[in-house]
């Protein structure tokens, strides 16, 4: 890993987004926006996830610091979000997330420690995609009450896990 990694563009979208999410979650209620600003805010966030891979296979800068960097801030960014979020989302949802992202995050030790490698899977990404619109429709649904949101957030939550699970059977049985 070199120092010089940091400043590449990757790099630095990913630890803008921690810097900003670690801004809000300290200076700003989430009552201090409005519905469709936490919604915009939520899904800038959770585009910006997206966005570094993105950029660094786009441009070849795809540095041994972004590969570990990226995924630990995904992790420390998800959850200071769903933390920050909490009060609009069932308990058992929101300790649910929680545990899976500590179950991720152990994972994701292994992996660094056994110098093994998981490859990221549409399904992980589509996965990661429905909390996020999850998220979003539970903030609007404050408002309509709508019944099928319920549903939509707890099947994107089996969804989840799932994926989860995926990931850890071919670390298991699997030499990637």
């Amino acid at each position: 890993m070199k120092f010089k990694d940091l400043f590449l563009l990757p790099n630095l979208i990913t630890i803008s987004r921690l810097f900003l999410t670690i801004y809000i979650f300290l200076n700003i209620t989430p009552d201090a926006f409005t519905k469709i600003n936490l919604i915009l805010l939520i899904a800038i966030i959770g585009i910006s996830d997206s966005i570094d891979g993105v950029v660094a296979r786009k441009f070849d800068q795809v540095s041994k610091l972004g590969i570990i960097l990226d995924p630990v801030i995904d992790r420390i960014v998800f959850v200071l979000l769903i933390f920050w979020l909490s009060p609009f989302f069932n308990t058992y949802f929101v300790m649910l997330l929680f545990f899976r992202e500590f179950l991720v995050s152990v994972g994701g030790l292994y992996v660094l420690k056994k110098k093994k490698t998981v490859t990221v899977s549409n399904k992980g990404k589509l996965g990661t995609a429905l909390i996020f619109i999850s998220m979003c429709l539970t903030i609007l649904n404050t408002t309509y009450n709508l019944v099928f949101v319920d549903y939509f957030t707890y099947i994107s939550l089996i969804f989840y896990y799932y994926v989860a699970l995926e990931y850890l059977y071919k670390l298991i049985n699997k030499n990637e």
